[in-house]
């Protein structure tokens, strides 16, 4: 008795390391309010993934697991979607702003492809995203069988950007952002300027960057992206836009704000850094939260 007493001491002991990028809610949809919902996400000693304390819903509430910072835990993600299927009444829904390889959308490896796959195979039926930078995941996500809903960076933008008027333009930093940057452009009802990069012919390699044509000579202009890293872009960007029109003022706004490396010294040129809460943001930066875009995508769910 002693050595099992021993034995179910160190299982105890040892069951209690939480996950923290994920955490769990649960939405009224009669009255639009997105609250806490009890469970843990644990490990075993031999490594194995468990969620534990979760309790049943009822109808006209509706589970959701919101996965923060991009790192989605699949086995996690897929028991807890098993015990909804069997115990609640509503289909269980992920929110994942920041969705984990989009960026992988041309690598030989397909990473964005898998991590779709991965994420539809938890038996998740939709999932709640911002701002892909490609269609490519959303696109592979919907052939395993899940729905996914986008919520666009121009609703996101507009809605801080409207309170603020007088911008000169929106700039797209290169050719890839031109279509993110036009719509906010066309909402804002201001001119769109595209940037150009510079690449060596010889090894393809970035070289330099090329301002926009045709900026105005002074006044506020609102840089439009999906992602910030280190920002070694955007500070070529700035110094490429300031070497003509050394007059106007940029202002960066990014959907998914990751900030590594010398993000600060290359964004000093910007009068303003503004990103989402889809990972964890740094003082300094401006912060659009999503939750009000979250809640609203929820209530438009079937």
């Amino acid at each position: 008795m002693t050595a099992v007493t021993e034995i179910w001491t160190f299982l105890s002991i040892s069951i209690t390391v939480v996950i923290m990028n994920t955490t769990f809610h649960v939405f009224d949809t009669e009255r639009g309010v997105l609250s806490t919902a009890p469970g843990i996400v644990t490990s075993y000693p031999g490594g194995d993934t468990a969620v534990r304390e979760l309790e049943p819903l009822g109808a006209g509430l509706r589970p959701v697991i919101w996965s923060h910072c991009g790192a989605i835990d699949y086995a996690a993600a897929g028991q807890w979607a098993a015990f909804h299927r069997n115990r609640s009444a509503d289909a269980p829904v992920l929110v994942a702003p920041y969705l984990p390889s989009a960026r992988g959308d041309h690598d030989p490896t397909d990473d964005a492809r898998v991590a779709a796959r991965l994420t539809a195979a938890t038996g998740i039926k939709h999932i709640v995203t911002v701002d892909p930078h490609s269609p490519v995941w959303a696109d592979e996500a919907r052939r395993g069988g899940a729905a996914v809903t986008v919520i666009e960076a121009v609703d996101l933008v507009a809605c801080g950007a409207a309170h603020h008027p007088g911008w000169a333009g929106v700039v797209a930093p290169d050719k890839g952002a031109r279509d993110r940057a036009g719509r906010v452009a066309s909402r804002l009802g201001v001119p769109l300027y595209v940037a150009g990069k510079q690449r060596d012919p010889a090894t393809g390699k970035l070289s330099g960057f090329v301002a926009p044509e045709g900026l105005p000579e002074q006044g506020r202009l609102l840089v439009i992206d999906d992602i910030c890293d280190g920002g070694g872009t955007f500070a070529g960007l700035a110094d490429a836009v300031r070497a003509s029109r050394p007059e106007l003022a940029l202002h960066l706004w990014v959907s998914h704000g990751c900030f590594t490396g010398r993000w600060r010294e290359n964004l000093a040129g910007y009068a303003s850094v503004t990103s989402t809460d889809s990972r964890a943001t740094p003082d300094g930066v401006h912060v659009q939260p999503l939750e009000p875009f979250i809640v609203r995508a929820l209530a438009t769910l079937i």
